[in-house]
């Protein structure tokens, strides 16, 4: 009787101790679950600027995103880049929200920006608490790469209008290193040493939380233009002698002229009867020697000639715009 007291007592004992031991472990397999479950992230509301860039240089707030919206985004995204996108650059992988704008039937605009400050997206979500993507678009762009001698560079900006539509400007420039080439390389083959193009897309929302893309109406009117320009601290000799001639020159052919020593980032275009055509910016175009002009038509490539020979300059104006037979 005694023994069989002893083995019933010491089998009560282990039993208590095994439940006690898997209590224990049932309360810390609860805590870990909870220390293992995400922080609620409370984003910044708001309404969403009407210039949209990046600045590489910018260290304000990203914030987290979880995995499963972050696995749709980057899906999503390096499916779709963008329209015109050139520079061959690799695809960021880590991102946060910059902030979040409320859209109509709860639906959100989230501005996602990648760690890197270099790409800029509008992501649409269901909303109602969801993190579930309906649409994105990329608005902005900042990217520079250097190969040997090789500069790509990408940037895109992005104006949202009073109708609500955002309008995407997509600049693409490929520079090659002019040091060991002269000045006579480069004007004779300027595409060897510089390309560039420029893009407008246009997006609205629609009402299944969608972005539309928009084809956009070219309201750039046809013209044909010569820019002059010396540096105002060293204006050419014979300057003052040869280009009121080919201004004359250009005249007779209805060729647009303007002359200028300053502001190289905002000239404006006229025509003859003083109506604006269209602003420019010639500082891509301006050559090594400060004094010359450069020739420009509607969907070409501007071509920069150095200040010299009156015969040659001539010559150049009338290649450039094919008046050779002229």
């Amino acid at each position: 009787m005694k023994n069989r007291a002893k083995k019933i007592f010491l089998i009560l004992i282990l039993g208590s101790t095994f439940c006690l031991f898997l209590n224990a472990c049932r309360h810390k397999s609860i805590d870990s679950e909870q220390l293992s479950e995400p922080e609620a992230v409370e984003y910044p509301i708001t309404i969403l600027a009407d210039i949209m860039k990046t600045d590489l240089s910018d260290n304000a707030q990203l914030y987290p995103v979880n995995e499963e919206f972050l696995e749709e985004f980057l899906i999503r995204a390096q499916n779709y880049q963008g329209h015109h996108l050139q520079a061959k650059s690799s695809f960021p992988i880590e991102w946060g929200v910059v902030c979040i704008e409320r859209l109509p039937e709860g639906k959100e605009l989230w501005m996602v920006q990648s760690q890197s400050r270099e790409w800029l997206y509008l992501v649409i979500t269901s909303g109602f608490g969801t993190q579930r993507i309906l649409d994105l678009i990329p608005v902005a762009v900042n990217i520079a790469i250097q190969d040997k001698d090789i500069l790509e560079t990408e940037v895109w900006t992005t104006q949202r209008e009073s109708d609500g539509a955002f309008v995407v400007e997509k600049n693409y420039e490929w520079i090659k290193s002019v040091a060991e080439a002269t000045k006579e390389d480069i004007e004779k083959a300027p595409d060897t040493y510089r390309r560039a193009s420029a893009f407008t897309d246009k997006y609205y929302i629609n009402d299944m939380g969608r972005f539309d893309y928009i084809q956009v109406t070219d309201t750039v009117p046809d013209y044909s233009a010569v820019i002059f320009y010396y540096n105002k601290n060293n204006k050419p000799e014979k300057w003052d002698e040869y280009v009121p001639m080919l201004q004359a020159f250009c005249e007779d052919r209805n060729i647009c002229f303007e002359e200028t020593f300053q502001n190289y980032t905002n000239i404006m275009i006229r025509d003859y009867k003083l109506n604006d055509l269209i602003e420019v910016d010639v500082t891509p175009y301006m050559g090594v020697s400060g004094a010359g002009m450069i020739m420009m038509k509607k969907g070409e490539e501007p071509k920069n000639v150095s200040f010299g020979n009156y015969e040659r300059m001539q010559v150049e104006i009338k290649r450039y715009f094919k008046l050779l037979n002229l």
